[in-house]
Protein backbone atom coordinates (compact mmCIF):
# COMPACT_ATOMS: atom_id res chain seq x y z
CA UNK A 1 0.00 0.00 0.00
CA UNK A 2 1.19 3.57 -0.56
CA UNK A 3 2.58 6.35 2.03
CA UNK A 4 -1.01 8.21 2.60
CA UNK A 5 -2.87 4.76 2.62
CA UNK A 6 -0.14 3.30 5.12
CA UNK A 7 -0.76 6.26 7.50
CA UNK A 8 -4.19 6.26 7.38
CA UNK A 9 -5.06 2.73 7.44
CA UNK A 10 -2.45 2.97 10.98
CA UNK A 11 -4.28 5.72 12.40
CA UNK A 12 -7.36 4.34 12.50
CA UNK A 13 -6.04 0.98 13.38
CA UNK A 14 -4.66 3.01 16.54
CA UNK A 15 -8.47 3.97 17.13
CA UNK A 16 -9.78 0.82 17.14
CA UNK A 17 -7.86 -0.43 19.14
CA UNK A 18 -8.59 1.93 22.14
CA UNK A 19 -12.06 1.76 21.39
CA UNK A 20 -13.14 -0.28 24.63
CA UNK A 21 -15.43 -3.06 22.67
CA UNK A 22 -11.19 -4.18 21.77
CA UNK A 23 -9.25 -2.90 24.33
CA UNK A 24 -10.92 -4.94 26.77
CA UNK A 25 -9.02 -7.89 25.20
CA UNK A 26 -5.65 -6.10 25.03
CA UNK A 27 -5.45 -4.59 27.99
CA UNK A 28 -6.92 -7.96 30.13
CA UNK A 29 -3.40 -9.62 29.35
CA UNK A 30 -1.54 -6.99 30.72
CA UNK A 31 -3.79 -6.24 34.03
CA UNK A 32 -4.02 -2.61 33.06
CA UNK A 33 -6.85 -0.01 32.20
CA UNK A 34 -4.95 2.41 29.69
CA UNK A 35 -8.03 4.58 27.78
CA UNK A 36 -4.99 6.86 26.60
CA UNK A 37 -2.40 4.50 25.40
CA UNK A 38 -1.74 1.18 23.92
CA UNK A 39 0.15 -1.66 25.55
CA UNK A 40 1.81 -3.35 22.79
CA UNK A 41 2.64 -6.61 24.53
CA UNK A 42 -0.73 -6.97 25.24
CA UNK A 43 -1.85 -6.37 21.61
CA UNK A 44 1.04 -8.62 20.69
CA UNK A 45 -0.16 -11.44 23.18
CA UNK A 46 -3.92 -11.35 21.87
CA UNK A 47 -2.63 -11.95 18.57
CA UNK A 48 -0.09 -14.52 19.29
CA UNK A 49 -3.46 -16.34 21.05
CA UNK A 50 -5.15 -16.17 17.72
CA UNK A 51 -2.02 -17.61 15.82
CA UNK A 52 -1.52 -20.57 18.01
CA UNK A 53 -5.42 -20.97 18.02
CA UNK A 54 -5.73 -21.70 14.71
CA UNK A 55 -2.92 -23.57 14.02
CA UNK A 56 -0.80 -20.76 12.01
CA UNK A 57 1.91 -20.65 14.79
CA UNK A 58 3.41 -23.55 16.25
CA UNK A 59 2.07 -23.48 20.06
CA UNK A 60 4.95 -24.73 21.88
CA UNK A 61 6.40 -21.44 20.60
CA UNK A 62 6.31 -19.08 23.84
CA UNK A 63 8.70 -16.73 22.19
CA UNK A 64 6.06 -15.81 19.99
CA UNK A 65 4.91 -12.59 21.77
CA UNK A 66 8.26 -11.08 21.46
CA UNK A 67 8.58 -11.95 17.89
CA UNK A 68 5.78 -10.19 17.06
CA UNK A 69 7.02 -6.79 18.87
CA UNK A 70 8.74 -5.26 16.09
CA UNK A 71 5.59 -6.30 13.43
CA UNK A 72 3.45 -4.78 16.11
CA UNK A 73 5.29 -1.56 16.66
CA UNK A 74 5.38 -0.77 12.59
CA UNK A 75 2.35 -1.25 11.90
CA UNK A 76 1.05 0.92 14.31
CA UNK A 77 3.66 3.66 13.64
CA UNK A 78 2.95 3.52 10.25
CA UNK A 79 5.94 2.80 9.29
CA UNK A 80 5.37 -1.10 7.66
CA UNK A 81 1.53 -2.92 7.48
CA UNK A 82 0.94 -5.87 5.00
CA UNK A 83 -2.57 -6.72 4.12
CA UNK A 84 -2.61 -9.94 5.80
CA UNK A 85 -0.73 -8.53 8.78
CA UNK A 86 -3.93 -6.41 9.19
CA UNK A 87 -6.07 -9.24 8.32
CA UNK A 88 -4.22 -10.56 11.57
CA UNK A 89 -5.39 -7.93 13.61
CA UNK A 90 -8.89 -8.36 11.87
CA UNK A 91 -9.25 -11.46 12.90
CA UNK A 92 -7.55 -11.71 16.50
CA UNK A 93 -9.64 -9.12 17.71
CA UNK A 94 -12.75 -10.04 15.88
CA UNK A 95 -13.64 -6.81 14.74
CA UNK A 96 -16.88 -5.90 13.32
CA UNK A 97 -18.20 -5.91 9.83
CA UNK A 98 -18.23 -2.23 9.69
CA UNK A 99 -14.50 -1.53 11.07
CA UNK A 100 -13.11 -4.77 8.71
CA UNK A 101 -14.44 -2.81 5.66
CA UNK A 102 -13.15 0.66 6.90
CA UNK A 103 -9.78 -0.67 7.36
CA UNK A 104 -9.60 -2.19 4.28
CA UNK A 105 -11.05 0.36 2.42
CA UNK A 106 -7.86 2.93 3.99
CA UNK A 107 -5.68 -0.39 3.11
CA UNK A 108 -7.09 0.33 -0.55
CA UNK A 109 -7.68 -3.53 -1.03
CA UNK A 110 -11.18 -2.67 -2.89
CA UNK A 111 -9.41 -0.52 -5.36
CA UNK A 112 -9.23 -0.34 -8.06
CA UNK A 113 -13.16 -0.39 -9.12
CA UNK A 114 -13.44 -2.96 -6.56
CA UNK A 115 -15.78 -2.96 -3.78
CA UNK A 116 -16.27 -4.39 0.15
CA UNK A 117 -18.67 -7.20 0.38
CA UNK A 118 -19.19 -6.42 4.16
CA UNK A 119 -20.27 -3.31 6.65
CA UNK A 120 -21.48 -0.28 4.73
CA UNK A 121 -21.10 -1.75 1.70
CA UNK A 122 -23.61 -4.11 2.03
CA UNK A 123 -27.43 -3.08 0.42
CA UNK A 124 -30.44 -5.03 1.86
CA UNK A 125 -32.68 -7.05 1.17
CA UNK A 126 -31.76 -7.57 -2.65
CA UNK A 127 -32.93 -10.70 -4.86
CA UNK A 128 -31.25 -12.17 -7.78
CA UNK A 129 -32.82 -11.85 -11.19
CA UNK A 130 -33.45 -14.83 -13.34
CA UNK A 131 -30.81 -16.70 -15.50
CA UNK A 132 -30.32 -15.18 -18.15
CA UNK A 133 -27.24 -17.06 -19.50
CA UNK A 134 -24.67 -19.71 -19.79
CA UNK A 135 -21.41 -20.06 -18.87
CA UNK A 136 -19.62 -21.96 -21.48
CA UNK A 137 -16.05 -21.72 -20.18
CA UNK A 138 -14.75 -21.05 -16.53
CA UNK A 139 -11.07 -21.02 -14.97
CA UNK A 140 -10.81 -20.72 -10.83
CA UNK A 141 -7.60 -20.37 -9.34
CA UNK A 142 -7.70 -20.29 -5.78
CA UNK A 143 -4.12 -19.36 -4.07
CA UNK A 144 -3.39 -20.60 -0.33
CA UNK A 145 -1.21 -17.75 1.50
CA UNK A 146 1.76 -18.40 3.89
CA UNK A 147 -0.44 -18.73 6.82
CA UNK A 148 -2.25 -21.27 5.14
CA UNK A 149 -5.71 -19.77 4.96
CA UNK A 150 -7.27 -18.28 1.32
CA UNK A 151 -5.56 -14.93 -0.31
CA UNK A 152 -7.46 -14.30 -3.10
CA UNK A 153 -9.59 -16.10 -5.73
CA UNK A 154 -9.67 -15.28 -9.42
CA UNK A 155 -12.22 -16.62 -11.74
CA UNK A 156 -12.68 -16.16 -15.37
CA UNK A 157 -15.76 -16.56 -17.35
CA UNK A 158 -16.88 -16.73 -20.58
CA UNK A 159 -20.85 -16.37 -20.60
CA UNK A 160 -23.14 -16.68 -23.89
CA UNK A 161 -26.40 -14.25 -23.22
CA UNK A 162 -30.23 -16.43 -23.45
CA UNK A 163 -32.03 -12.97 -23.84
CA UNK A 164 -30.79 -9.71 -23.36
CA UNK A 165 -28.21 -9.14 -20.68
CA UNK A 166 -26.16 -6.45 -19.14
CA UNK A 167 -25.23 -7.61 -15.38
CA UNK A 168 -23.57 -10.80 -14.61
CA UNK A 169 -24.72 -11.91 -10.46
CA UNK A 170 -21.83 -13.71 -8.26
CA UNK A 171 -23.10 -14.92 -5.00
CA UNK A 172 -20.87 -15.47 -1.58
CA UNK A 173 -21.43 -17.52 1.38
CA UNK A 174 -19.86 -14.52 3.03
CA UNK A 175 -19.54 -10.81 3.83
CA UNK A 176 -16.03 -11.38 4.98
CA UNK A 177 -14.50 -10.75 1.15
CA UNK A 178 -13.59 -7.72 -1.22
CA UNK A 179 -14.23 -8.26 -4.77
CA UNK A 180 -13.17 -6.18 -8.30
CA UNK A 181 -13.50 -6.84 -11.59
CA UNK A 182 -10.47 -7.05 -13.79
CA UNK A 183 -11.69 -7.10 -17.30
CA UNK A 184 -15.64 -7.20 -18.68
CA UNK A 185 -17.15 -4.95 -16.68
CA UNK A 186 -17.80 -3.19 -13.68
CA UNK A 187 -18.46 -3.72 -10.25
CA UNK A 188 -21.77 -2.66 -8.75
CA UNK A 189 -23.45 -2.58 -5.11
CA UNK A 190 -23.17 -5.28 -3.13
CA UNK A 191 -26.67 -6.88 -1.85
CA UNK A 192 -28.04 -9.25 0.78
CA UNK A 193 -29.79 -12.02 -0.43
CA UNK A 194 -30.74 -13.36 3.31
CA UNK A 195 -29.54 -16.80 4.81
CA UNK A 196 -25.66 -15.61 5.06
CA UNK A 197 -25.86 -15.45 1.01
CA UNK A 198 -24.63 -12.06 -0.72
CA UNK A 199 -24.68 -11.27 -3.99
CA UNK A 200 -23.07 -8.80 -6.43
CA UNK A 201 -23.44 -7.70 -10.10
CA UNK A 202 -20.76 -7.55 -12.83
CA UNK A 203 -21.92 -4.74 -15.10
CA UNK A 204 -21.07 -5.68 -18.00
CA UNK A 205 -18.66 -3.56 -20.53
CA UNK A 206 -21.14 -4.06 -23.54
CA UNK A 207 -25.16 -5.53 -22.95
CA UNK A 208 -25.55 -8.60 -24.91
CA UNK A 209 -28.28 -9.77 -26.82
CA UNK A 210 -29.49 -13.29 -27.34
CA UNK A 211 -26.45 -15.73 -28.59
CA UNK A 212 -23.51 -13.29 -27.99
CA UNK A 213 -20.71 -14.16 -25.76
CA UNK A 214 -18.42 -12.05 -23.32
CA UNK A 215 -15.62 -12.82 -21.10
CA UNK A 216 -15.24 -11.24 -17.71
CA UNK A 217 -12.77 -12.01 -15.19
CA UNK A 218 -13.16 -10.76 -11.46
CA UNK A 219 -10.91 -11.73 -8.69
CA UNK A 220 -11.97 -11.95 -4.60
CA UNK A 221 -9.80 -11.41 -1.69
CA UNK A 222 -10.98 -12.78 1.86
CA UNK A 223 -10.10 -12.03 5.69
CA UNK A 224 -11.60 -13.84 7.85
CA UNK A 225 -13.05 -13.91 11.67
CA UNK A 226 -13.17 -17.79 12.04
CA UNK A 227 -10.49 -19.89 9.12
CA UNK A 228 -12.17 -21.63 6.79
CA UNK A 229 -12.21 -25.37 6.22
CA UNK A 230 -9.34 -26.40 4.20
CA UNK A 231 -10.78 -26.98 1.21
CA UNK A 232 -12.59 -25.41 -2.21
CA UNK A 233 -15.45 -26.48 -4.12
CA UNK A 234 -17.35 -25.05 -7.14
CA UNK A 235 -20.92 -25.11 -7.21
CA UNK A 236 -22.12 -26.44 -10.61
CA UNK A 237 -26.57 -25.86 -10.42
CA UNK A 238 -27.13 -25.14 -13.70
CA UNK A 239 -25.07 -26.48 -16.71
CA UNK A 240 -21.40 -25.45 -16.75
CA UNK A 241 -18.48 -26.28 -19.56
CA UNK A 242 -14.85 -26.42 -19.89
CA UNK A 243 -14.67 -25.61 -16.68
CA UNK A 244 -10.65 -26.00 -15.03
CA UNK A 245 -10.18 -25.42 -11.07
CA UNK A 246 -6.65 -24.76 -9.62
CA UNK A 247 -5.15 -24.16 -5.86
CA UNK A 248 -1.95 -22.84 -5.76
CA UNK A 249 -0.18 -22.93 -2.48
CA UNK A 250 2.10 -21.27 -0.90
CA UNK A 251 5.49 -22.34 -0.63
CA UNK A 252 5.52 -22.05 3.09
CA UNK A 253 2.50 -23.82 4.06
CA UNK A 254 2.55 -26.83 1.46
CA UNK A 255 -0.16 -29.66 2.01
CA UNK A 256 0.42 -33.03 3.36
CA UNK A 257 -2.03 -34.50 1.42
CA UNK A 258 -4.73 -33.10 -1.35
CA UNK A 259 -7.92 -35.13 -2.91
CA UNK A 260 -9.93 -33.80 -5.81
CA UNK A 261 -13.61 -34.61 -4.48
CA UNK A 262 -17.11 -34.68 -5.39
CA UNK A 263 -20.16 -33.17 -3.17
CA UNK A 264 -23.89 -34.12 -3.69
CA UNK A 265 -24.79 -30.60 -2.16
CA UNK A 266 -22.74 -28.35 -0.35
CA UNK A 267 -23.71 -28.99 2.95
CA UNK A 268 -23.09 -32.69 2.39
CA UNK A 269 -19.75 -34.52 3.15
CA UNK A 270 -17.77 -35.40 -0.07
CA UNK A 271 -19.08 -38.60 -1.89
CA UNK A 272 -16.07 -39.62 -3.83
CA UNK A 273 -12.54 -38.63 -3.30
CA UNK A 274 -9.23 -38.65 -5.00
CA UNK A 275 -5.99 -38.22 -4.16
CA UNK A 276 -3.95 -36.04 -6.20
CA UNK A 277 -0.12 -35.07 -6.69
CA UNK A 278 1.21 -31.34 -6.19
CA UNK A 279 2.72 -30.02 -9.75
CA UNK A 280 6.04 -28.24 -10.38
CA UNK A 281 4.31 -24.99 -9.32
CA UNK A 282 2.67 -26.37 -6.26
CA UNK A 283 -0.74 -26.66 -7.09
CA UNK A 284 -3.38 -28.88 -8.48
CA UNK A 285 -5.97 -28.67 -10.95
CA UNK A 286 -8.39 -30.97 -12.89
CA UNK A 287 -10.59 -29.83 -15.86
CA UNK A 288 -14.18 -31.51 -16.08
CA UNK A 289 -16.07 -30.69 -19.83
CA UNK A 290 -18.58 -30.31 -18.09
CA UNK A 291 -20.45 -29.57 -14.68
CA UNK A 292 -24.58 -29.53 -13.67
CA UNK A 293 -26.23 -30.49 -10.49
CA UNK A 294 -22.92 -31.17 -8.62
CA UNK A 295 -20.65 -29.67 -6.67
CA UNK A 296 -16.72 -30.31 -6.81
CA UNK A 297 -13.17 -29.59 -6.07
CA UNK A 298 -10.26 -29.59 -3.59
CA UNK A 299 -9.85 -30.60 -0.25
CA UNK A 300 -6.13 -30.75 1.84
CA UNK A 301 -4.26 -32.10 5.02
CA UNK A 302 -2.06 -28.99 5.51
CA UNK A 303 0.08 -29.20 8.87
CA UNK A 304 -0.30 -26.86 12.19
CA UNK A 305 2.49 -24.59 12.17
CA UNK A 306 5.71 -25.87 13.86
CA UNK A 307 5.42 -29.50 12.90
Amino acid sequence: MDRKALENTSRHLRELLLDPQYACLWQARVGRRQSHALHQSGICQVLAEYLWTNGLQPVDDEALPRKLKDRVYRALAGSSLSLATLRWFIEAFEMSPDHAAALLRLAGSAEPGGMLIGGRAVVAPGVLPPRRHRTVALQDRHQIGPDGLPASHRTVQVIRAEDELDRYPCVFDTDAAGFRVVRGGTCGEPYALGERLFGIDVMLAEPLRRGETATVEYETTFWYRTPPPPEFRRAAVDLLTNVSLQVQFHHLRLPQRVWCSQWPALDASPERSESVELDAEKSVRRDFPALERTVVGFRWEIARAGR
